[in-house]
């Protein structure tokens, strides 16, 4: 079934969400067909007129690390005198591996701006504003995932996926392991797959693994609060909801399983592939928290799930020419989402597009390398950041 189909249903269901939510919609939708809607301040304005050229005439960062193929990519939600910190991973699988932190500035690209810099190279060559390595740390096995906390209140708290889970702290300009947790059993101490931090509870963390089962982590007591069996296979992703008690996740055996960590023998199976092609990745929509977005493992396709209307998908992106690697939501937004592909092209698109193709993308980027993974700042909203063979580029779109 097609967006443009559902597209209308979809809308008139929104409006049934609640005052707050539709409050919440209002400041932070991005807006970008409808000329009637007045545009939030945050907005990530895109020329009309440009929607399906390359962002190449944007402003780009790159890092590229001489020794290591990166993987993982995080914003740091916070943005102190215009400087923007991010870190990035590395998955080396015959030698050992490490988290960088990175960071610019970003008041010097608007001062570029505003003085019609456009040159590309120049942009990215230049040394008035490069990407300066703060810190970084050793690792001894391949990371799955870093992900560094949404909260403010502990904005310099980062964790990593491997072997075991991580934390990481981030102080006096430096990265240093504070905790590296143990698992409950042996029985179940599988390498861990990804992760996810709670919106609703800064010290609660979601942990995904390969032995099947997914892990809820309590920071202040620096235990594992629950684990739970949650698939008959490996277990690939985890998303946390609005809830703290709240998390779906997917895996090798085609499935996308709901759980309410308080009741850990239940669950419910709100979909499931056809042929049980395995789910690399899911996303819940934090904005609409009704949207999920999956990405089956060696296809071009990215899912879009409604939960009010689980009979069939409420549309399939299938693009990309090659196998779709990661795909996320923007922060603040209910429609938009972005992905990335061996294609090496990452595609912004909006499922609520009014174009007479709304399955088509809205922006593309096209990058040297395969990009495998991709993050959107919660904050750093204009800022997207993609990984590439050896390389994290980062990205303005506005």
């Amino acid at each position: 079934m097609s967006i443009e189909e559902n597209k209308e249903e979809l809308k008139q269901n929104d409006n049934n969400l609640s005052d707050k939510d539709d409050d919440l919609l209002k400041n932070l939708k991005i807006t970008i067909n409808d000329k009637t809607t007045k545009e939030p301040e945050n907005e990530i304005k895109i020329d009309e007129n440009k929607k399906e050229e390359e962002i190449n005439n944007k402003y780009i960062k790159k890092y590229k690390s001489n020794d290591s193929r990166l993987y993982g990519i995080t914003f740091q939600s916070s943005i102190e005198s215009n400087l923007i910190n991010f870190a990035v991973s590395s998955l080396n699988i015959s030698k050992d591996n490490n988290i960088t932190l990175l960071s610019f500035k970003q008041e010097e690209l608007d001062e570029e701006e505003e003085e019609g810099e456009t040159n590309l190279n120049n942009i990215i060559n230049t040394q008035i504003n490069p990407i300066k390595l703060k810190s970084q740390v050793k690792c001894e096995f391949p990371v799955s995932s870093i992900l560094f906390s949404p909260h403010e209140e502990n904005k310099n708290l980062l964790i990593s996926t491997s072997d075991i889970l991580s934390l990481y702290s981030y102080e006096e300009e430096q990265l240093n392991l504070k905790v590296a947790f143990k698992r409950r059993t042996k029985d179940y101490n599988g390498p861990l797959t990804s992760s996810d931090w709670s919106r609703a509870n800064k010290a609660i963390i979601g942990v995904s693994s390969v032995d099947g089962t997914c892990s809820i982590w309590d920071l202040n007591k620096l235990v594992e609060k629950y684990m739970i069996i949650a698939h008959d296979k490996e277990v690939y992703d985890i998303s946390l909801g609005q809830d703290e008690f709240i998390f779906m996740s997917t895996g090798a055996d085609g499935s996308v399983r709901l759980f309410d960590s308080r009741q850990a023998n239940s669950s419910s199976i709100i979909f499931e592939t056809r042929d049980e092609s395995p789910m690399t990745r899911l996303k819940w929509n934090l904005v609409n928290p009704n949207f999920i977005l999956t990405v089956i493992v060696d296809k071009n396709e990215i899912y879009i799930l409604d939960q009010r209307k689980l009979s069939a998908p409420y549309g399939i992106l299938k693009v990309h020419t090659n196998v779709v690697n990661n795909a996320i939501w923007a922060p603040q937004s209910n429609s938009n989402l972005i992905s990335v592909s061996d294609d090496k092209s990452a595609l912004l698109w909006d499922i609520y597009c009014d174009s007479k193709k709304p399955e088509e993308f809205i922006m593309k980027y096209e990058a040297e390398y395969e990009i495998e993974n991709v993050a959107w700042g919660d904050v750093t909203q204009n800022w997207i950041g993609i990984i590439d063979g050896n390389q994290a580029e980062i990205l303005r779109i506005q």
